[in-house]
Parts: structure tokens; C-alpha cells; sequence
């Protein structure tokens, strides 16, 4: 059962207060009524004034060029020059107040192509299979294309309490811009030992977004993940319910 928000519970107190004023006038409540008034005004302004500002802010102390939506995901942009280098780069991952999840993401070239390993405080890393088949070049062996970027985040998709690892590319195509992200939702196991486990991650899917004009935006929420195109409005989108992603988009 839902419980009453505190706005409700102030407007009932305001008409009672109001109702013991008409049958004692003589007890001057109308100070009280008018405070209260004010209290309920305010409800509004902050939830949809003030918290999207201070939301706004925080998000833009990060500088992410292309994550958008949430001031709470944690992430990396890095250039295919950055991957390449020497050791790659890694992503500190916010803490979710149980040991059994890993404390960085590491990205690093290897061979031919780039691999994504989860480590943990222990020593012990699970891979994160990637899911790629864009920014590839057309050859015998497929090398990653030197323009592309990638987007290497954390955020809780699901709205579970526990964030998921979110991988995309971006790929240079024609004047325009394509993307494809994966997400992976990680099942913490019982015992330390089994940490290592392919089967505690598990994909949640991967969308692409095509024909992106200018700079791409990926807006994660709870339960979303928006791409405009930046083109008459139009936009690609995925809610997720019921543990998949659904195509909700407009393009």
C-alpha cells in the first residue's frame, strides 16, 4: 500500500486547520494556514525546479562529452588512442556496499582487438564479453577503427539498487554517427571463490542507435536509455521491462 506523501498530509492538516478557524474564530490560525500554504507552493518548485538544476550541475562537473541523464553513472569516454596506449585505462568503480563486486573495470588493447575486465579487491577478474559488430575495419582481420570512441560506464539500469556495466562504441560513418552499447547486469555469488564465474554476468542486451547527426548523447535513467538523433525530433529509446530492453524509440 502506497503511503501518503508529505504534501497530502500538509494540505489535510491546512483544511483542518482552516475548519477549527471557521468554528473558533476567536483562535487566530491564519498564520499557520498561510505558512502551510506556502510549504505545499514549494513542493513543486523543488521537485520540478530545483532538483533538475542541482541534478544538471553534478552531471556537468563530470564533463562527459556523450553521457547524459543521470549525475549517479560513473564512467570513461576514452579515444581509440587512449585504449591503445600501454595498459589501457581503467574506471574506478563506485562501491555497492557488499564485497562481492568488482572495484574497476580495466580496458586494454590485446593483439587485435580491445577486451573489458571486471577486477576485484581479491586478485581474482571476470571478463565482459563484448558485443560489437560496428567499428570494425572490412578485412581479413578485423581491426578496430582508429576513430572510434567508446563509452565504458556503471549506473543501475534496473533500478535495483546495484549498478550494471554498460559498453558502447561510436563509429564514424559517412558525416554521421553510429552506436551500439551492451549491458551487463552482475550477479554477486555467495562465496569469494566463485567470483570468477562467467555465469555471474549476465547481458541484458544491446541496442544501436544509426544516423546520429552531430555529437551523441546517451541519456541513461532508471529504466531507459535515449539517443536523439538530432534530426526533426526524432529519437531512439529502450525501457527496460520484465529484464529486457523494449524499442520505445521514434526514428
Amino acid at each position: 500500500m502506497r503511503k501518503p506523501s508529505v504534501s497530502f498530509l500538509t494540505s489535510v492538516t491546512m483544511v483542518l486547520l482552516a475548519a477549527a478557524w471557521v468554528i473558533f474564530p476567536e483562535q487566530n490560525l491564519e498564520p499557520v494556514i498561510v505558512l502551510l500554504a506556502a510549504f505545499i507552493g514549494i513542493f513543486p518548485l523543488i521537485k520540478n525546479e530545483l532538483i533538475p538544476w542541482s541534478e544538471s550541475l553534478r552531471l556537468k562537473r563530470k564533463k562527459f562529452s556523450h553521457l547524459n541523464g543521470s549525475s549517479n553513472i560513473n564512467g570513461i569516454e576514452p579515444s581509440f588512442d587512449e585504449l591503445f596506449q600501454v595498459g589501457g585505462v581503467q574506471l574506478n568503480l563506485v562501491s555497492q556496499g557488499f564485497n562481492q563486486y568488482p572495484v574497476k573495470l580495466s580496458v586494454f588493447f590485446d593483439q587485435i582487438d580491445f577486451r573489458f575486465i571486471a577486477e576485484f579487491n581479491n586478485g581474482k577478474s571476470i571478463e565482459l564479453k563484448k558485443r560489437f559488430n560496428i567499428g570494425y575495419e572490412l578485412d581479413e582481420v578485423s581491426l578496430p577503427l582508429k576513430s572510434n570512441h567508446y563509452v565504458v560506464a556503471q549506473f543501475d539500469i534496473d533500478g535495483d539498487g546495484i549498478d550494471e556495466f554498460i559498453l558502447g562504441v561510436i563509429v564514424e560513418n559517412s558525416g554521421l554517427k553510429d552506436v551500439q552499447l551492451t549491458i551487463y547486469k552482475f550477479h554477486p555469488p555467495l562465496f569469494e571463490e566463485d567470483l570468477s564465474r562467467a555465469k555471474n554476468l549476465a547481458c541484458l542486451g544491446t541496442v544501436e542507435a544509426i544516423g546520429i547527426v552531430g555529437t551523441v548523447n546517451i541519456e541513461l535513467k532508471k529504466g531507459a536509455i535515449t539517443i536523439p538523433r538530432h534530426h526533426r525530433g526524432f529519437y531512439y529509446k529502450w525501457a527496460f521491462v520484465d529484464g529486457r530492453f523494449i524499442d520505445a524509440g521514434d526514428y
